[in-house]
C-alpha cells in the first residue's frame, strides 16, 4: 500500500489513492476490509527533501455487531497525516514517538512511501469496542419459544461458551 513521492515537488498535489483487496489482501483480511479503500490526501513540500501528506482514509469493516452477532458493514472515515522525509536510510523506517503524525524516513533513490502499517494502525484504531449494527435503534432480546423437539432454541449461544469457560476454570483448581 504504497503513496508515490515525486523527486522534486515544487506545489501541493491533490491525490486519490485507491487500493483493493489485492493491494495488501493479509491486512484487508485481518482488518476485515470490504470493498475499497480511499485516502484523499494533499502531498505538500516541506522542504528540499520532506512532504506533509494529509487527508483522509476511508472504507468499509465487515464487523459483527455486539448485540446480535451478526455481520454488518460498517463505513468509515479517518483523517491521516504522515512526514515523509528522504534521508540516507537503507530502508524505509517508521519513527513511532509522534503519536499524532506518522514519520517515514525513506531511502534517497525510493519514489514511494509504503503506508501499510500507518494504514493498519488507523483503521484498528476508529473501529468501535462494540460495534452495533443499529445504534439509533432500541434494542430488544427475543427468545424463541422453545419447542418439543429442540428446547435448546431459547438458549444463548453465548452462555454455552461462558458456561464452558466457568467449568474448565473450576476444574483447574
Amino acid at each position: 500500500m504504497r503513496i508515490d513521492i515525486a523527486q522534486k515537488l515544487t506545489e501541493s498535489e491533490d491525490r486519490r489513492v485507491v487500493w483493493s483487496h489485492a493491494d495488501a489482501p493479509e491486512i484487508f483480511d485481518e482488518l476485515h476490509l470490504n470493498g475499497d479503500l480511499v485516502a484523499q490526501v494533499l502531498v505538500s513540500p516541506e522542504g528540499e527533501s520532506k512532504w506533509l501528506i494529509s487527508g483522509v482514509l476511508s472504507g468499509v469493516q465487515t464487523l459483527t455487531c455486539s448485540r446480535t452477532l451478526e455481520l454488518f458493514d460498517r463505513p468509515f472515515e479517518t483523517e491521516m497525516v504522515l512526514e515523509v522525509e528522504r534521508t540516507s536510510v537503507a530502508n524505509q523506517e517508521l519513527d513511532e514517538d509522534d503519536v499524532d503524525v506518522f514519520a517515514y524516513k525513506i531511502p534517497q533513490g525510493q519514489l514511494f512511501v509504503d503506508v501499510s502499517e500507518c494504514i493498519r494502525q488507523l483503521v484498528i484504531l476508529q473501529e468501535p469496542f462494540a460495534p452495533v449494527k443499529n445504534p439509533d435503534e432500541d434494542f430488544i432480546f427475543v427468545t424463541n419459544k422453545p419447542s418439543d423437539e429442540n428446547p435448546e432454541d431459547k438458549v444463548d449461544p453465548r452462555w454455552e461458551k461462558l458456561k464452558a469457560l466457568k467449568s474448565k476454570m473450576e476444574n483447574r483448581s
